[in-house]
């Protein structure tokens, strides 16, 4: 019996719940529907200004204006941002003399590098002494003959009505004279006049580096008849 009644009675309230909430839900749904909402327009674009921080002042300015303190006197090596009220004369620094003679401290020693005294060049040295003659063209000078003796043409020579140059290949020692001679050019019948007389000649000394030198030259003899 009680059991039916249970029954009956769940039976008659799931329909009545059923429908409140129903009733709550439309509530819910229709009421922001009819109510008067303004919405925000959409945005079309960026605005004309934008506000954005400002920028922090540099550090040097910000510990200027907060620092109640007057700054402490710049180094030496610190470059000045006030004008001084005053010229004051130059006070040299301690520590950057230093003697001429010996460089500066810790440098480079005299006569190497841009400091210190310059140590002065050694004397030009004399250039060897050749080993054998030396070519009459390398002197600053040639040598001048200073005894002469002409050749004598010869008999024999003469008669043949023989003429031409003989060309000799002379060398002079340190004092002038003619040491050896040497034919480089032949004209048979008068090659030995010609070296007859040049054995007799005589040269002044030639100077070659302030010392007198021997020396090669070339002599030419022309033989030439009268006609």
């Amino acid at each position: 019996m009680a059991r039916d009644a249970l029954r009956s009675h769940l039976s008659g309230s799931v329909p009545i719940s059923i429908a409140a909430h129903l009733v709550v839900l439309l509530l819910l749904l229709i009421m922001p529907l009819a109510a008067d909402v303004a919405l925000p327009p959409p945005a079309t674009g960026m605005p004309e200004f934008v506000r954005i921080a400002a920028v922090p002042p540099p550090p040097a300015f910000v510990t200027a204006a907060r620092s109640s303190t007057p700054s402490p006197t710049p180094g030496p090596n610190v470059v000045p941002t006030v004008a001084p009220d005053a010229i004051h004369p130059e006070v040299e620094r301690p520590g950057l003399e230093y003697d001429l003679a010996m460089g500066p401290p810790g440098g480079l020693p005299p006569g190497i590098g841009e400091t210190g005294s310059l140590v002065p060049p050694s004397a030009p040295q004399d250039p060897p002494k050749p080993a054998s003659p030396v070519r009459v063209a390398l002197l600053p000078e040639a040598p001048r003959k200073i005894a002469d003796a002409r050749p004598i043409y010869p008999e024999i020579a003469r008669a043949a009505r023989v003429e031409g140059t003989v060309v000799l290949e002379a060398v002079l020692d340190p004092a002038g004279r003619v040491t050896q001679l040497r034919v480089i050019r032949s004209v048979p019948l008068l090659d030995q006049a010609a070296l007859d007389a040049v054995r007799q000649w005589h040269y002044t000394p030639s100077l070659y580096g302030g010392r007198p030198v021997s020396v090669l030259m070339t002599i030419t003899i022309r033989f030439t008849l009268n006609r």
